[in-house]
């Protein structure tokens, strides 16, 4: 008995949603969609000219209409240009929009943003530019990122118009942010997509390697001071000459560095602005490694003449 009247519940529910939406999409609604925006032209000439890379469009009709927009209307602003020369040239885009969909009368286009694209027409180039990585890295306790990001490859060529190419010195990659890091991060990540209307790229994805190793702590000892930018009838003398330096990196990043790769060095300018007899000198240490503490914590000099 309770079987049979769950099947009718069940049947009076679907009845129930089927007569709701029979009578709700018969109304007429607006709705908002996003359009991206591709402009197609023939080498050797390239758009420029501050284009989105989507368009808004807003669209009124019966609900069963709109329904087309999710599902058989292929929503594109596909605009194909042939040109033999350098040209400008405006875009009306509600009205292009409503060329191209060929929609119903009973669907309409309220309106669209922008309303015009104002087009340049440009001679063609290519050029390598150097890609950036665009990413946080927070690593679990106990872990750090060992050197720089690693992008492959660490540059692409780019082709678009000539003014449009000359400001671009670099790319981004997408943004992407790591959380609870504690092995290695190796995987392909999409460049920017940001210009992607205007710019054709080599390749849309690299490879980025991340090195995250433990962290751990060493002290250096023996670490010999340099003073920069001595006039050459000037000589100095530091005391003590050589300086223990404790650092913080990746467990096996530090069982590679030694002496050689950890720069202790104070500037001649900096000795003579001081008023208190010694200085801290300055570290230039391996990437992802840190200065904990030096001892000496500063350094006492003595400017001598050099004799002749």
């Amino acid at each position: 008995m309770f079987r049979y009247r769950y099947h009718i519940v069940i049947a009076s529910f679907i009845l129930s949603v089927i007569l709701w939406l029979s009578l709700n999409l018969n109304q007429t609604y607006e709705i908002e969609k996003t359009i991206p925006i591709k402009i197609n032209i023939n080498k050797p000439f390239a758009v420029s000219g501050n284009i989105p890379l989507n368009l808004e469009a807003k669209f009124r009709g019966s609900g069963w209409n709109l329904l087309r927009l999710f599902t058989s209307l292929n929503l594109q602003f596909n605009y194909d240009l042939n040109t033999r020369k350098k040209d400008k040239f405006i875009i009306l885009t509600k009205e292009y929009l409503e060329n191209s969909l060929g929609l119903s009368d009973n669907m309409a286009i309220v309106s669209t943003y922008p309303e015009t694209l104002f087009v340049n027409i440009e001679s063609y180039e290519e050029k390598y530019v150097k890609l950036m990585p665009k990413i946080l890295i927070e690593c679990m306790e106990g872990y750090q990122v060992v050197g720089k990001p690693i992008l492959i490859p660490d540059s692409l060529k780019i082709g678009g118009a000539i003014d449009l190419l000359r400001n671009i010195n670099h790319l981004n990659s997408r943004s992407f942010f790591f959380d609870g890091v504690n092995a290695e991060i190796i995987r392909n990540i999409p460049v920017s997509d940001s210009l992607s209307n205007l710019l054709w790229m080599s390749q849309n994805e690299v490879k980025l390697i991340v090195n995250v190793e433990l962290t751990a702590e060493k002290e250096f000892t023996d670490v010999n001071i340099s003073v920069s930018n001595i006039p050459s009838d000037k000589d100095v003398l530091l005391i003590p000459q050589t300086i223990a330096v404790h650092l913080k990196g990746g467990v096996n990043q530090l069982s590679k560095v030694d002496n050689t790769k950890i720069i202790a060095k104070i500037d001649f300018e900096k000795i003579l602005s001081d008023t208190t007899g010694s200085i801290t000198p300055k570290f230039e240490v391996p990437e992802g490694c840190t200065v904990i503490a030096a001892k000496p914590e500063s350094i006492q000099y003595v400017i001598k003449k050099k004799t002749q």
